[in-house]
């Protein structure tokens, strides 16, 4: 009975001797890598946000000449370096962080408790306006650039194995035809190229359609790309 006494008298002892060890003990290093953790994570959100303004970019683009973009060969690299350079050519992003930046300074203070959810709402809010901007720009630029005084495209014309009948005058047999087909892109193997509107007003609803014509690397003897020196800048 003594020893059990001297045993229970003995534990808060203990435990004030563990309570000032663990009080006197070294806080927890710092991750050395939490530094190289964070660029980790924002470099993956500014891939994805750039992929993605870029994705929506090339789809609503090709999508207003009949072309499906996953049928097509789009590197990840061009479709991300695509979106920046359209969002800094807009200038819009950089006054829209400043603001975000600007409010953030000024009200962390009261929003504490909710950085990660804020955190979560300005990311979201940003997706939606870029994805929004860029299908409107895809659009636009691609309306731009089915007219026959747009410079953005280059002029091509094509020679062929054998005589094709179904093809415009851009397109000949062992010789090259006329220069005055827009080149659209080349992809898998394929040639995508169309007749430019001539009519810079109302151009789709005076010409009705516009034809988009193809032609496969098997078929194509020599191609022969055209770019005037100078070139108008978009307008922003």
């Amino acid at each position: 009975m003594g020893n059990k006494a001297r045993n229970m008298h003995a534990f808060p002892e203990e435990r004030h001797d563990s309570e000032a060890k663990g009080a006197d003990s070294p806080p927890p290093e710092a991750d050395p890598l939490a530094f190289l953790k964070s660029i980790g994570e924002a470099s993956a959100i500014f891939i994805g946000f750039t992929y993605l303004g870029g994705w929506c970019y090339f789809a609503s683009y090709y999508s207003t000449f009949g072309l499906n973009s996953l049928e097509l060969d789009l590197p990840p690299p061009v479709v991300s370096a695509t979106d920046v350079y359209l969002m800094f050519s807009a200038g819009w992003p950089l006054l829209v962080v400043f603001a975000l930046l600007l409010g953030w300074i000024v009200f962390s203070h009261w929003l504490k408790g909710f950085r990660r959810g804020l955190t979560a709402a300005i990311l979201v809010l940003l997706l939606f306006a870029a994805s929004t901007a860029c299908i409107y720009l895809g659009r636009r630029h691609a309306n731009e650039d089915m007219l026959v005084d747009s410079s953005e495209l280059p002029n091509v014309a094509f020679s062929v194995k054998i005589p094709k009948t179904d093809q415009p005058d851009c397109v000949d047999h062992e010789t090259y035809g006329s220069a005055d087909c827009k080149l659209l892109l080349h992809s898998k193997g394929t040639f995508y190229f169309f007749m430019p509107i001539s009519d810079p007003k109302n151009a789709l609803i005076s010409v009705g359609s516009l034809n988009l014509y193809t032609l496969a690397d098997s078929d194509v003897t020599g191609v022969h790309v055209s770019r005037g020196l100078e070139r108008n800048a978009r307008e922003k």
